[in-house]
């Protein structure tokens, strides 16, 4: 296993590695398979439910009914002093109009519906569709052209079932190429602050992009054997492959620059490095796989979709950061640091005579990379009119020819680049500011820890504000047309008009008298008959509330149990209302279940790595208070920053998987290395050490995660804003304060009682001396350069 681990870092193994995945990429843009990918979201919420729910088979019966399934497109009129002569004749013209329009997936407009009032008009038309997004879109598109914003006073919206659908499959369609934008553009500037360098910056970058395409590629796969999948779960794949990936780079890299000071050979130093960060990286990608696979329990088939594609995203990522990045960075070398080379022992070769200049490397090797990168992507990307990925390959493959053209030239170079290296800038577990940190926190570890957990246990207080109130009517957070259009139907109009609720009774001789009982309701304004046949009678129930409201996700219970008091088991009750309800209902149902199958998941995960029972118990504990802090302040966010109505019902599901999956992966980070210090020096020097070598790293992946996840509130959607808030914030809170606080402080006051039942637990005496400080005065100029950390 450890040979497998290390051949991209083999001589022979890096090429093979390397042609292998430029193959597969050359092999997988070819076929399209990443658009293909795109091409098979199903963004109807309709599709999302399970078989089971009463309003997937009121959707299958009236489909049987009509022969196809179909959702209404209405067209309002408004103006507020009343319809003029010329508001009427301009609704007939349009009506006439639209009806010669070559709509074929549309029937065509009924005569106009006038309002009470003579405020308002409608126009009714049935959009068939199939499941393809084009059905919907292209006879909304057509229609809003004609007759969307005349002026004059006379309002016209398109809404209805068709017009909502409309709007939520182009924000869907346009999130994912946002999204790329923003994440990679952010995860640019975070990789060029770490590594403060013009070239090794782009190798995780390309590492973490080739992992995107792979796995939308497999994505497009999983899509083909019936999962489902939709614009909100593809986003979240594409955040957790860039945000994991980078995450693993960052653990992989800094363990290799780490070996990259001690040991001459870089074939040498990545070996190591591979063989020692390989098993957390692994146990993490266990962690965060078993954790996402249990999302494939849930009733919901978005969220059930998710939990596979988010598996398969990090798992992609996880194989590239083991396989494509080890064997860029043995192909590098390392003077792909430049200008802050770490180099080995003093005296190994004749460039290693050469003083290092110090603080000066790093702001130099910052302005060059945010310059210098810049200027070559968009230089390179106009030039070849490709996208950036492929630009990077690009720039990244004419680096390889120079350096095997010049290869004569490789000495001199060395003693050039040697002059702008920087002094030792890594971690060390006897000194830095991460072990300083770790000292002040071992002088009252107990007072510290309390402090911490009533300070998360006050934050978490927030979540008494939480509440469930976003629906589909304010799930936008722009105005979109559709809205606008239900706020004017419902000025003159029942408001649950803009969507009926489709009232199913496939025994025909109990149809009129189920009819008659519905329409008793006081929520329900009226009950007209739509079509007949097998299975039963359609009506369409239209009422008071808005349709889309929690009142009216109540209503459909009581019409519901009012049409079974008289029908039993024959009356079903669905539409887009009803649907909500289900979903919602549904997502209650997935909570209570999932939540219970994370934790014992990543239990055993812990359990399995540090071989411990009580270590595992505690770290679970840090996480779910993490957890329920970061819900709390964001539920107070959401009302006071955001000014949302609510949150989304799934919200605390999505939260708790990514905040705990994601969250533990730091605490593996970190244990894994203070159980190996540990076994060495004891739990008290292995703590401090372990915190001392990890500090950076972990922080630097930390603010890397989070700020991929927060480019999702950059996004139109409300959810998409809520998701990626909370997971943000929870993150930052993990990485600063549970990770770098918490944890230490505990295991410091438990002592090698945290190892429990190992045998590590019974002696914490420790094997040997820690190794002296070399050169305190390099560490000490050095860490005032680094970007992470606490500040003394």
């Amino acid at each position: 296993m450890s040979k497998l681990v290390q051949f991209p870092a083999a001589r022979r193994g890096k090429w093979i590695v390397f042609a292998i995945w430029l193959i597969a990429l050359v092999a997988i843009n070819g076929a399209q398979l990443p658009s293909k990918f795109t091409d098979a979201e199903n963004n109807d919420s309709a599709s999302f439910l399970p078989s089971s729910a009463e309003s997937t088979q009121a959707l299958n019966a009236t489909k049987a009914i009509q022969g196809r399934e179909s959702v209404a497109m209405i067209v309002v009129y408004r103006r507020a002093g009343g319809l003029t002569a010329g508001d009427r004749g301009r609704i007939a013209a349009d009506r006439a109009e639209l009806n010669a329009l070559d709509l074929k997936s549309t029937t065509p407009f009924a005569e106009p519906t006038i309002s009470s009032d003579g405020t308002s008009a409608l126009l009714v038309a049935d959009v068939t569709t199939d499941g393809e997004p084009a059905t919907i879109t292209k006879p909304v598109d057509a229609v809003r052209s004609r007759v969307s914003n005349p002026g004059g006073g006379l309002a016209v919206k398109v809404t209805g079932g068709a017009g909502f659908s409309a709007d939520a499959i182009k924000v869907f369609e346009g999130i994912n190429g946002t999204l790329l934008l923003a994440a990679v553009s952010l995860v640019f500037v975070l990789l060029a602050l770490i590594y403060r360098s013009p070239l090794f910056l782009w190798i995780p970058l390309l590492a973490v992009g080739s992992a995107e395409i792979a796995s939308r590629a497999l994505g497009y796969g999983v899509s083909q054997l019936g999962v489902t999948i939709n614009g909100q779960s593809s986003s979240i794949m594409s955040v957790l492959v860039l945000g994991a990936g980078t995450d693993y780079a960052l653990l992989l890299v800094s363990r290799y620059r780490e070996e990259l000071r001690h040991t001459q050979d870089k074939h040498d130093a990545l070996g190591i490095a591979l063989r020692q960060s390989a098993p957390a990286i692994l146990a993490s990608t266990g962690t965060v796989v078993l954790a996402l696979l249990c999302l494939s329990f849930a009733e919901v088939n978005g969220t059930a979709g998710l939990g596979p594609l988010g598996a398969l995203g990090v798992l992609t990522a996880m194989v590239s950061m083991l396989t494509f990045l080890p064997a860029m960075l043995a192909i590098f070398g390392r003077r792909a640091f430049w200008p802050l080379v770490p180099y080995g022992p003093r005296g190994a070769n004749a460039a290693d005579s050469s003083p290092p200049p110090g603080r000066l490397a790093a702001p130099i090797g910052l302005a060059i990379a945010l310059l210098l990168d810049g200027a070559v992507v968009v230089g390179v990307s106009a030039a070849l009119g490709a996208p950036a990925v492929i630009a990077l390959g690009v720039v990244l493959a004419a680096t390889v020819a120079v350096r095997v053209a010049f290869g004569p030239l490789r000495r001199t170079f060395n003693r050039l680049e040697h002059r702008f290296s920087d002094v030792d800038e890594g971690a060390a577990a006897d000194h830095g500011r991460w072990r300083r940190w770790g000292e002040r926190i071992e002088r009252h570890p107990r007072r510290v820890w309390i402090l911490t957990t009533i300070t998360l246990a006050a934050m978490a207080a927030g979540v008494l504000n939480f509440d469930t109130g976003l629906t589909q009517s304010n799930a936008f957070r722009d105005r979109v047309e559709s809205i606008e259009g239900q706020d004017l139907l419902a000025k003159a109009f029942p408001s649950g008009g803009g969507a009926p609720t489709d009232l199913v009774v496939t025994d025909p001789a109990k149809a009129a008298d189920v009819a008659r009982a519905v329409r008793e309701l006081p929520g329900v304004a009226a009950v007209d008959e739509v079509a007949r046949g097998k299975p039963g009678v359609q009506f369409a129930v239209t009422l008071r509330e808005d349709p889309y409201s929690t009142k009216a996700y109540h209503e459909i219970d009581v019409v519901r149990a009012r049409a079974r008091s008289v029908g039993g088991d024959a009356a079903l009750v669905g539409g887009p209302t009803a649907i909500e309800r289900d979903l919602r209902a549904a997502n209650t149902r997935d909570t209570k279940l999932i939540i219970p199958l994370v934790l014992i998941v990543v239990f055993a995960v812990l359990v399995a790595l540090l071989r411990s029972l009580a270590a595992p118990l505690m770290l679970i504990g840090t996480v779910v208070l993490s957890f329920a802090a970061a819900i709390g302040v964001s539920a107070v966010v959401y009302d006071i920053g955001f000014g949302f109505p609510g949150s989304d019902p799934s919200l605390p599901l999505f939260a708790f998987v990514f905040l705990v999956a994601l969250g533990i992966d730091y605490n593996i980070f970190l244990m894994a290395r203070v159980r190996e210090e540990a076994q060495r020096f004891g739990t008290r020097t292995g703590m401090l050490r372990g915190l001392a070598v990890t500090g950076g790293v972990i922080t630097s992946a930390g603010i890397v995660l989070a700020g991929t996840f927060a480019v999702l509130a950059a996004l139109p959607l409300a959810f998409l804003t809520q998701v990626g808030f909370a997971i943000a914030f929870g993150v930052l809170l993990d990485t600063f304060v549970v990770r770098s606080t918490l944890v230490p402080a505990l295991v410091l006051d438990i002592g090698r009682r945290a190892w429990w039942p190992s045998r590590l637990a019974g002696d914490d005496e420790p094997a040997g001396p820690e190794p002296e400080l070399v050169s305190p005065a390099a560490d000490e100029a050095v860490a005032a350069l680094s970007p992470t950390g606490p500040r003394d």
